[in-house]
């Protein structure tokens, strides 16, 4: 009987002397005896024919403690140096992670620990340019950004801004009082992918309610939807209610916005604060709401009444009446165009109409009639103005006039008044309340 072939051994890392003990051979003799030893070629004997048997052979050579070839010891550093580099980017990451976990925990750290009272502020109005509610925000929030006791927070479209989105159009008032709360989106390249925004936007209504705001202040009617899941006591500002009297006059996808959350935030709020006894009272007559949650607030004059400097716009004529607004139906342009151009062909010295304001919803069919009486030269339109020249404009007019069909305030009539400049203004009972017997009033629907 044939003697079974001896089968040959498994030889591990220590099954033999390390080959520098051994006497010096060369190349095809250590190749030789390799193979009469093992049954086969060891690894650091075959030729590498790519990269990665490059670097098996040099691994095998380090086991087996020959040096690796010349190729692989001169590429060494450069392996390290990337090593190093992916370990400080990790670490950088890591940095990066933990400072935007601070910074959402002191987002989320609830009451202030000097004991102010906590009040988060929606001022998303200040990511468009302002007109009535955002000057009227604006305003309180200048005036209130020193205020001892107060800690206001506040809060644009999202906790979770994208890097690259824009920023508010107006910056919002500074102060002690004064924080803003924004930029807690991840760091890094997590930060800007819309996957990850979008989930952590879902997420904005949980984070906002574990900051546990003692108050929440809604200035622009509803609460917004990163509110919803909060307590606290809620504050909302009602500026008019044309959405209901005058619905026709409102954008649709307002006047749906309103319609489908008007209800819930009254219904939630501590307190509703109205910006004339005329709205206060419209607001009881349609609403399901105690009368003892609501008051009236007068707004005063702004800051434009302290502007003494600045220019008029290029181009203004040098005899004017007023109108300041954005161009929409509730402002009844229409009307005020055509008492324009019949005075005009009466009287060709009458004085120019100037119309301060951007051009808003529903405005297109005025343009031909702009078109035509700008050729006439007796309409001047240079759009939305800044402060100074709104300030310049109010006090150069010959009147401010205000042919509103519906407002809920009135704030031009103020301002005009302020400027010490005479106002003309259509008979409606808010228009009474705000100018009194200041004004010069006029039927609403009468040209004459």
């Amino acid at each position: 009987m044939a003697a079974r072939p001896e089968t040959p051994r498994r030889l591990g890392v220590f099954a033999h002397p390390p080959r520098h003990d051994l006497a010096p051979q060369n190349s095809a003799s250590r190749s030789s005896n390799a193979t009469q030893r093992t049954g086969c070629a060891t690894r650091h004997d075959l030729a590498p024919r790519n990269s990665a048997s490059l670097r098996s052979a040099a691994r095998a050579s380090r086991i087996h403690g020959v040096p690796a070839s010349a190729k692989d010891v001169a590429s060494e550093p450069g392996k390290e140096n990337g090593i190093r580099a992916r370990r400080e980017r990790a670490a950088a990451g890591v940095r990066a992670t933990g400072d935007w976990l601070r910074r959402l925990g002191a987002a989320t750290a609830g009451a202030s620990p000097d004991g102010r009272l906590t009040v988060a502020v929606d001022v998303r109005a200040f990511w468009e340019p302002l007109t009535g509610v955002g000057w009227y925000l604006h305003e309180l929030l200048r005036h209130l950004a020193a205020a001892e006791g107060l800690r206001l927070r506040l809060y644009g479209p999202t906790l979770f801004p994208n890097p690259d989105a824009p920023g508010p159009v107006v910056d919002p008032p500074r102060g002690p009082a004064i924080e803003m709360v924004t930029g807690l989106a991840p760091p890094g390249r997590w930060g800007r992918r819309r996957s990850v925004l979008r989930a952590l936007r879902l997420m904005e209504p949980l984070v906002f309610a574990l900051q546990r705001n003692a108050v929440l202040f809604a200035p622009n009617f509803i609460l917004p939807r990163t509110f919803r899941l909060a307590r606290g006591a809620t504050v909302a500002t009602v500026h008019d209610l044309a959405f209901r009297r005058l619905p026709g006059t409102v954008r649709e996808e307002t006047r749906a916005a309103l319609d489908a959350q008007f209800h819930t935030t009254l219904a939630r709020a501590s307190a509703v604060i109205t910006v004339s006894r005329t709205v206060r009272d419209e607001l009881l007559a349609t609403s399901a709401i105690g009368a003892a949650r609501v008051t009236a607030i007068h707004h005063g004059p702004g800051h434009l009444s302290t502007r003494k400097g600045g220019a008029p716009p290029p181009g203004t004529p040098g005899r004017y009446m007023l109108h300041v607004g954005t161009i929409e139906p509730r402002k009844n342009i229409e009307l005020l165009l055509g008492v324009w151009e019949s005075w005009v062909a009466d009287d060709p010295a009458a004085p120019a109409l100037l119309l301060c304001g951007r051009r808003g919803w529903k405005s297109e069919a005025l343009h031909a009639a702009f078109d035509r009486a700008a050729a006439a030269g007796w309409l001047h339109h240079p759009g939305y103005v800044d402060d100074d020249a709104l300030a310049a404009l109010y006090r150069g007019a010959l009147a401010v006039v205000c042919p509103s069909l519906y407002e809920g305030f009135g704030l031009p009539l103020v301002e005009g008044m302020a400027a010490g400049t005479p106002v003309v203004a259509s008979d409606i009972p808010v228009f009474r309340e705000v100018a009194g017997d200041a004004a010069v009033f006029a039927p609403v629907h009468d040209p004459t």
